[in-house]
């Protein structure tokens, strides 16, 4: 049986808690407020502030990396990530957010910060949506994770 973790956003670290024990496994010092006042604290999004929170996002998982155990499944409750999960085309009908869909909403954004998407297509100009989309990015790689299931919104429930 393989471990499912949950992920936890927060203003200043990303948690990872195993949900069959509620132990934290993994802290990564990457949350939306930290990342934002490093590096997306000017009016518009750019693309060198996105290299650097790339850069400074990968560091702080590296720490997480050896935490997680192979195998690994992902899920989360957050409202960011279900905001990226609707972005990327994601349907309440199919709750499994993959890493292909998360690097296409993270290739959108790379396009917002060069100035080069049709504004439709934008996502939300807010430095918490922009965090959130790297890091996420960031986990799934980096942390060999394939996908993230999308639960169900405890305030909904």
């Amino acid at each position: 049986m393989s471990t499912t973790l949950r992920l936890t956003l927060g203003p200043q670290a990303a948690q990872l808690h195993d949900v069959q024990t509620g132990a934290l496994v993994a802290r990564i010092e990457a949350g939306y407020e930290a990342m934002r006042s490093r590096h997306f604290g000017r009016a518009r999004l750019d693309a060198g502030a996105l290299e650097r929170a790339i850069e400074w996002t990968e560091d702080q998982i590296q720490a997480a990396h050896a935490a997680v155990p192979a195998g690994a499944r992902l899920c989360t409750s957050e409202s960011d990530v279900r905001l990226i999960a609707r972005a990327a085309g994601l349907s309440a009908d199919a709750p499994l957010l993959h890493v292909d869909a998360v690097e296409q909403t993270f290739s959108r954004l790379v396009l917002q910060a060069f100035g080069q998407s049709p504004h439709q297509e934008d996502l939300p100009d807010e430095p918490r949506v922009f965090a959130t989309v790297v890091l996420l990015r960031e986990m799934l790689h980096h942390l060999r994770f394939g996908q993230i299931q999308i639960e169900a919104d405890p305030a909904q429930a």
